[in-house]
């Protein structure tokens, strides 16, 4: 196998222990991206019952970001010392409580406070449960972390096919986002029962607070501006297509299905593209097809040209943030929990101050305009990967994808 080598210190697991954990890790990404698309989609309807303009929303979305930013980074170093299967399980708790809080809002600031604590319990568990996929992928002996991510693009489609019924039978915000914390999060800490044992892998796996490297940096600067194109996507897209283009509500939800069924293809078959072109390519060109797709999406107001644009955009969004994840948790010197939070909360940084960014964009401009947010930031992840060395980077050095990792989701 050519590229980053995989650890061979460490616990050592059956055949089936590692296919259960497998199985098991890609259910709790799936229930993840279920429950997230169910919050995707009910935004709009948020935003109306508190009253709210763009750019009020768009300040009120900066509380999740304020809630996940610092999550991330402790669930990290909890992660080190009390092993990812112990933290999921535990901050599914919180995830039950906390996921359906922001439907109760009814002003700004309400919504703000509801989404930082909503924030907490998102962005916590995504760190607890990459560190999972990490050690799964490690003790599988071949990459799998794109498929992972591809089973919660999947999943999110899913979601959006369930919550299409559910707002159609007139069933309240506050219902369908209570009712959905509490079974996705239910489900995520029974689904832990399935998970490796945590143990430290690393000799300085007692390290909670990751190493700020160059290579760690450039990691987390492109993760940045990928979830934040990924973000601005998943939060106004909905209402572009319902407010600019005047579409129904339930059809406004194409634009993020569409979205994430190019977004999941794209990294259920990543690592393969990786394995036959260097990864600088695969990124550079991602990025290039992120930004055509946004400006397509918004440059002609047109419904089919929307669903096309922000499609495109999947397509080319999708790879980077797994990839950046897996070199992440393989960096020498650096404990894997430690430096997959610290990518994960630049990454999340991105993912929840886009949509911000553009409400503040719209509010004085146009929505439409707002979404030149995503295409700026597709170019400087264009230019970022220019920085990139070729040769056994900690981007170049992810492996190919073996036949696997694209059943990642089976």
């Amino acid at each position: 196998m050519s590229g980053r080598q995989f650890p061979e210190e460490g616990p050592r697991f059956s055949r089936a222990q590692i296919r259960s954990a497998r199985i098991a890790t890609t259910a709790v990404f799936g229930f993840h991206g279920v429950a997230l698309a169910q919050w995707f989609l009910r935004i709009p309807d948020v935003k109306i019952q508190a009253g709210l303009d763009d750019g009020q929303l768009g300040l009120a979305l900066l509380g999740g970001a304020m809630g996940s930013v610092p999550a991330m980074p402790i669930a990290g170093a909890l992660t080190a010392r009390f092993g990812s299967t112990r933290v999921t399980a535990g901050i599914a708790v919180t995830f039950m409580l906390l996921f359906g809080l922001p439907s109760f809002a009814t002003s700004q600031w309400i919504l703000f406070g509801a989404l930082m604590l909503f924030g907490v319990a998102v962005g916590g568990i995504d760190v607890a449960f990459n560190n999972q996929a990490s050690e799964v992928e490690e003790h599988h002996g071949a990459p799998l972390m794109s498929g992972f991510h591809g089973s919660w693009s999947l999943f999110s489609l899913v979601g959006t096919l369930i919550a299409a019924p559910v707002m159609a039978m007139g069933i309240s915000p506050e219902v369908h986002l209570t009712v959905t914390g509490l079974l996705a999060g239910g489900a995520i800490f029974m689904t832990t029962h399935w998970f490796l044992p945590s143990a430290p892998r690393h000799a300085e796996a007692t390290r909670s607070v990751a190493r700020l490297t160059p290579a760690l940096l450039a990691l987390g600067a492109i993760a940045g501006l990928s979830l934040l194109v990924e973000g601005a996507v998943a939060d106004w897209s909905g209402i572009y297509l319902r407010t600019t283009l005047e579409m129904t509500p339930a059809s406004a939800g194409l634009a993020f299905g569409a979205f994430s069924v190019t977004m999941a293809t794209a990294r259920l078959l990543g690592d393969r593209v990786a394995a036959r072109f260097d990864p600088r390519t695969v990124l550079a060109s991602g990025a290039v097809l992120s930004g055509l797709g946004v400006l397509t999406a918004v440059a002609i107001p047109n419904p089919v040209l929307a669903v096309g644009g922000f499609a495109l955009c999947g397509v080319g969004i999708g790879t980077i943030f797994p990839i950046a994840l897996s070199a992440a948790s393989r960096l020498p010197g650096q404990t894997p929990g430690a430096a997959i939070a610290a990518v994960a909360t630049m990454g999340y940084a991105g993912f929840l101050a886009g949509p911000p960014l553009i409400g503040g964009v719209s509010r004085a401009f146009s929505l439409a305009v707002g979404f030149g947010v995503a295409i700026v930031a597709s170019a400087v992840m264009f230019l970022l990967t220019r920085l990139i060395p070729k040769a056994r980077t900690a981007v170049a050095e992810v492996p190919p994808v073996g036949v696997e990792a694209s059943t990642a989701s089976n």
